[in-house]
C-alpha cells in the first residue's frame, strides 16, 4: 500500500497541473475506474482506518506523457564536453521555473525534489514530475503542517540527502509555520550539487563559481534563511546565448512581432555556429517555427498584414536549413516534420513565400510522399507557370524539374502543355530554360509524349533569335539522341541542325558541327546494317533462283533457257520484221535523214540470236559480255542447194532494223547493198511497198549471200530481191544447237 497510495495521489494531480516546465500529460486511465470516478479522497480517510485499505489493487494506472527520459539516463548519455554546462544550466533554469509556478501560483510544495522526479525531453528541456507528495502547508489538517499523507510517506519516497533537517527530525511545527518554498529550496540546493558534480555536466565536477554562494544559502539548516527559488534566475550563470535562445523559444508566442522576426532571422547564425545543437534544432526550434507559420497561414487575412508576411518569410530559411542539415539522414523523420508545413506554405498566396519554397523544391521533393507532391505541391505550383511575374515563371520552371520523377502520368501531360506554352514566352531566358527542361524531362515522358514534345520543341528553339536558346536546343538535341530513330535523324533532326552550320554566331556553328558529326556516326552504323541486311536477303534469294532457272545466280538464265528451248517461228515473223524495216525507211525518206552505218552490218557475218519471244532483260547491275568471235562452224558457207531456215531468224534478231545500235533503227546504205535492196532508191522502195498487196512467196525462195535472187518484186505475189553485182558472199547463218548455252549471249 505504501506504493499504491502515492501512485494514486500522483495519478490524480498530474491531470490538473499544466505548465511548460512540468511534464506534459496527454491522457490517463485507471482500469478499475474507466469512467473517471476514482477511489475516495485519501485525505478524508478516518483516523482508525489503515492507509490504503479502501483502494482496489486489481487494476492498472496508465499515464501517457510527452516523450522524455529520466534525468540520470540523460546525464549518462552526455559526451565529455564543456558545452554540456550550458545544457545543465538550462535544465536548472527549467526546474526553477517549475518550482516557482508551484510555490507562487499553485501554493503547493512539491516535497519530492530529487533526480527521480526530473525527466528530460529530446530537446533538452528538464521537466518536473512525480506529484505523489504534493501538499499544501498548514491548511488541510488545521494543525499548521503538511498533510498526514505527506508525513506518512515522505520518508519512503524522498531520499534522505534531499530531505531538509526539519523533515529528518519530524519538526512539522517548524514546517507548518514557514513559507511554502522552504522544503523544496533545500532539496533544490542538493540537486544542483548533483547536477554539476556529474561527469557529463562538463564542469569538472564543480559547481560554477557564480552559483556557489546561492547554493550555500539554499542548503542552510536555518529554515527561515532559505531564499525563494525564483529570484535565482538572475544568477549570471544563466547569462549565455544558449540559455537566452532556449528561453526565447519557450516564450516566443507572447513576444512582440518585431522581436520574433529579429530572433528568427538570427537562428541560421545560431545553428551555423553550433550554439544550438541538432536535438534543439529538430525537437524545439522546428516545432516552434511550424506552430508560428501554421497560426498565421490558418488565419484569414493574416498574410495581408506586412508584419505577419515578414515573419513567415523569415521562418522559411531556418526551417529548411534544419531539415537539410539534421533530418535528411532519416527520411521518415523528415517526412513527418516537413510535410505538414510544406502543404501549409503552398496554400499561402504570396509571391515571396512561393519563391522561397520553389528555391528549395529539390530538398522536399526527394523526401516527401509521392501523393503529397502531386496533390499538395504540384497542383498549386502550376499557377506559377502563368503568373504575370517573369521571375516567378522562370523559378517555377526551374524547380519543377525536381518533381518530374514523382509526377503521375496525368500531371506529366499537364506539365508538357505548360512547356509548349512557355516556348512562346516573351522572356528569352524562360525560352532557353524551357529547351533545357525538355532535354532533362525526356527520360520520364511516355513514348507518345516524347514524340509530340521533344523534336518540335527543339526545332522551335533552334529557330529562336536568342543565341543561348539556340545553343541550349542543339545541346539538348544531342543529349536526347537515344530517343530518335535513324529515320528521324536523317529526315527531321539533321535538316533542322544543318542550317546552323553557317549560323551568325561561331559558338552555335561549332555546336552544330559537333551535333552533325555525332549523328553521322549513327547514320553510318545504320547504313552498314542496311547493307548487311541487303546482302543477307540476296544470299537467301540466290539458291531459290538457281533452283528455278537451272543456272548459276547472276547469269541470264531466262535468256539462255529461251534460246535453247524456243521453237523456230514461222515465216510470218520474218515478214513482220521486214515491215518494221520498211516503216523506218519511210520515216527516213520523209525527214531526209539516213542512218549511220551499223557496226553489225559491216561485220560481214550474222550470228544467230535467241528468239525474241523468249528473251528476258538481264539485271542492270551486270554488264553484257562482249560478243564472241564467230566459230568455224559459223564461218562455213551454206551449200547452194540447201536453203537456210529463215523461219528461226528475224531482222531485229540480226540487229537489222529497230534493234541496231545506230540512228535510223540500225539500217544504212551498206545494209541495202548487202541485201541487194539498193541503198534507198526511190523506184525500188516504191515497188517494195507495192508488193505488200501480193501474196507472199515461200520462204525458201529468198536467199542471202551467194544465192541468186530476182531483181524486182515479180508477179503472182512472189517477193524477189535483186542480186547485187560483184557482191561479196556472206557466211551462212547456222542455227545453234540448244546445248550451246555458253556462247556469250546468255548475259545479253
Amino acid at each position: 500500500h505504501n506504493q499504491l497510495v502515492p501512485a494514486i495521489q500522483h495519478f490524480r494531480k498530474c491531470k490538473t497541473l499544466v505548465h511548460p516546465n512540468l511534464l506534459k500529460v496527454y491522457a490517463t486511465l485507471d482500469t478499475d475506474y474507466p469512467n473517471g470516478d476514482g477511489p475516495p479522497d485519501l485525505g478524508g480517510r478516518p483516523p482508525h482506518q489503515p492507509l490504503g485499505s479502501d483502494v482496489l489493487t486489481t487494476g492498472d494506472l496508465l499515464i501517457v506523457t510527452e516523450r522524455a527520459i529520466p534525468l540520470e539516463d540523460y546525464l549518462d548519455s552526455l559526451p565529455a564536453s564543456s558545452e554540456n554546462a550550458n545544457k545543465v544550466s538550462w535544465g536548472l533554469h527549467n526546474l526553477i521555473n517549475a518550482l516557482g509556478f508551484l510555490h507562487n501560483t499553485a501554493k503547493l510544495a512539491h516535497g519530492a525534489i530529487c533526480p527521480s522526479s526530473v525527466y528530460v525531453t529530446p530537446s533538452g528541456d528538464f521537466k518536473l514530475f512525480n506529484y505523489s507528495l504534493l501538499t499544501s502547508i498548514g491548511i488541510s489538517d488545521g494543525g499548521g503542517g503538511p498533510t498526514p499523507l505527506f508525513r506518512h510517506l515522505e520518508g519512503a519516497i524522498t531520499p534522505n540527502e534531499y530531505r531538509s533537517p526539519e523533515r529528518l527530525e519530524n519538526r512539522w511545527d517548524a514546517v507548518s509555520t514557514s513559507a511554502v518554498h522552504t522544503m523544496d529550496s533545500f532539496s533544490l540546493g542538493i540537486l544542483i550539487e548533483h547536477l554539476y558534480g556529474h561527469p557529463g555536466s562538463g564542469t569538472g565536477g564543480k559547481i560554477p563559481l557564480k552559483l556557489q554562494k546561492a547554493v550555500q544559502r539554499l542548503v542552510t539548516p536555518n529554515i527561515r534563511m532559505r531564499p525563494r527559488v525564483l529570484p535565482l534566475l538572475k544568477c549570471p550563470v544563466f547569462d549565455a546565448p544558449y540559455i537566452h535562445a532556449m528561453d526565447f523559444l519557450d516564450t516566443m508566442s507572447v513576444k512582440p512581432a518585431e522581436e520574433k522576426i529579429r530572433f528568427i532571422q538570427s537562428l541560421p547564425e545560431l545553428l551555423g555556429r553550433g550554439v544550438l545543437g541538432r536535438d534543439v534544432a529538430v525537437y524545439k526550434v522546428m516545432p516552434v517555427l511550424v506552430g508560428a507559420v501554421t497560426t498565421i497561414a490558418g488565419t484569414d487575412g493574416a498574410m495581408q498584414q506586412d508584419v505577419n508576411r515578414r515573419e513567415v518569410l523569415a521562418t522559411i530559411p531556418p526551417l529548411f536549413s534544419i531539415a537539410e542539415n539534421h533530418l535528411r539522414a532519416d527520411p521518415d523523420e523528415f517526412k513527418a516534420a516537413l510535410t505538414p508545413i510544406v502543404e501549409v506554405l503552398f496554400k499561402v498566396n504570396d509571391r515571396g513565400v512561393r519563391g522561397a519554397l520553389l528555391q528549395r523544391s529539390a530538398l522536399y521533393s526527394a523526401h516527401m510522399d509521392k501523393a503529397a507532391l502531386n496533390i499538395s505541391v504540384f497542383e498549386p505550383m502550376c499557377s506559377g507557370f502563368t503568373d504575370s511575374s517573369g521571375a516567378l515563371r522562370e523559378l517555377t520552371l526551374k524547380s519543377a524539374i525536381s518533381l518530374v520523377p514523382n509526377l503521375t502520368p496525368t500531371n506529366l501531360e499537364k506539365l508538357v502543355r505548360y512547356l509548349i506554352r512557355l516556348q512562346s514566352d516573351p522572356e528569352p531566358s524562360i525560352r532557353t530554360n524551357t529547351a533545357i527542361f525538355v532535354g532533362k524531362v525526356a527520360p520520364n515522358l511516355s513514348e507518345n509524349s516524347r514524340q509530340k514534345l521533344i523534336l518540335p520543341a527543339f526545332e522551335r528553339a533552334m529557330k529562336d533569335d536568342f543565341k543561348p536558346c539556340r545553343l541550349a536546343a542543339l545541346r539538348a538535341v544531342q543529349s536526347c539522341k537515344e530517343y530518335y530513330s535513324p529515320m528521324d535523324v536523317s529526315t527531321k533532326v539533321m535538316p533542322a541542325v544543318v542550317s546552323h552550320l553557317l549560323d551568325v554566331d561561331s559558338e552555335v556553328r561549332k555546336e552544330a558541327f559537333g551535333v552533325m558529326e555525332s549523328f553521322m556516326v549513327i547514320l553510318r552504323v545504320e547504313s552498314t546494317k542496311m547493307a548487311e541486311e541487303e546482302q543477307r536477303r540476296a544470299a537467301m534469294a540466290g539458291p531459290a533462283n538457281d533452283m528455278a532457272g537451272g543456272v548459276p545466280n547472276g547469269v541470264g538464265s531466262a535468256g539462255a533457257t529461251a534460246a535453247s528451248t524456243a521453237e523456230a517461228p514461222s515465216s510470218g515473223s520474218y515478214l513482220s520484221s521486214l515491215g518494221s524495216w520498211a516503216a523506218s525507211k519511210v520515216v527516213e525518206s520523209a525527214t531526209g535523214t539516213s542512218s549511220a552505218p551499223s557496226a553489225s552490218a559491216s561485220a560481214g557475218h550474222v550470228s544467230e540470236l535467241p528468239s525474241r519471244t523468249s528473251y528476258s532483260a538481264p539485271a542492270p547491275a551486270r554488264a553484257a559480255p562482249p560478243a564472241p568471235k564467230p566459230t568455224p562452224v559459223q564461218q562455213q558457207r551454206t551449200p547452194a542447194k540447201a536453203a537456210p531456215a529463215f523461219a528461226s531468224l528475224s531482222l531485229s534478231d540480226a540487229k537489222i532494223g529497230g534493234g541496231g545500235g545506230g540512228g535510223g533503227g540500225g539500217w544504212s546504205d551498206d545494209d541495202d547493198d548487202d541485201l541487194g535492196l539498193g541503198g534507198g532508191g526511190g523506184e525500188d522502195d516504191e515497188d517494195f511497198f507495192a508488193s505488200f498487196g501480193a501474196k507472199p512467196s515461200s520462204s525458201t525462195g529468198l536467199k542471202i549471200g551467194g544465192v541468186k535472187s530476182a531483181s524486182k518484186l515479180g508477179g503472182k505475189g512472189k517477193l524477189v530481191m535483186p542480186a547485187k553485182a560483184k557482191a561479196a558472199p556472206k557466211p551462212a547463218v547456222k542455227k545453234l544447237a540448244s546445248d550451246h548455252v555458253d556462247d556469250g549471249w546468255d548475259d545479253f
